[in-house]
């Protein structure tokens, strides 16, 4: 076997053996905040769980309390939530894990 092949599978298997945290989604036992499109200051996730009114309303709501974000858009029958942010303020990895979060504290 080559030595740069054993290097580079043994740095795979340490950083899988670490690995990121969780999200909350996740942990919780539901399915994971996909982002769909992003730009400098706009992303759009996929939220499975945007299915009933009540979903949407805490979402949104949720949502609209990040810090940086100024406008939220949500299409239930899409399932897709386009959050506005002030890139001076947040940037697209805090918005979507706080949109995690959100989503993991439905009831």
């Amino acid at each position: 076997m080559r030595p740069g092949l054993c290097m580079f599978l043994a740095c795979t298997l340490l950083l899988v053996a670490c690995g990121a945290p969780v999200s909350k989604t996740v942990a919780r036992g539901l399915p994971p905040v996909t982002l769909v499109a992003s730009a400098n200051d706009e992303v759009t996730v996929d939220v499975l769980e945007l299915i009933c009114q009540s979903c949407a309303e805490h979402i949104l709501a949720g949502c609209r309390q990040i810090e940086g974000v100024a406008s939220v858009e949500a299409d239930r029958r899409t399932k897709l939530i386009t959050l506005h942010f002030d890139s001076s303020l947040t940037n697209r990895a805090r918005v979507l894990a706080a949109v995690d979060d959100v989503v993991a504290s439905i009831p």
